[in-house]
């Protein structure tokens, strides 16, 4: 994760969740992301709508 940090790539946490008790599974994720030296900038699924298509836009995705 201190590679991507490094390299400007985003991550997202994904609970991979497949009931409503398993979206509870986010704090596992949060506390890996923070584990591997993501803030909230570094995490693509913590953005504004807006922000999230100016990616998408600037990727050409």
């Amino acid at each position: 994760m201190r590679y991507a940090k490094e390299k400007g790539v985003k991550l997202s946490i994904n609970t991979d969740a497949h009931t409503v008790q398993g979206l509870q599974n986010i704090k596992l994720g949060i506390g890996i992301a923070r584990k591997g030296w993501q803030e909230r900038a570094d995490v693509f699924n913590t953005m504004s709508l807006q922000e999230m298509e100016r990616c998408l836009k600037d990727w050409k995705i």
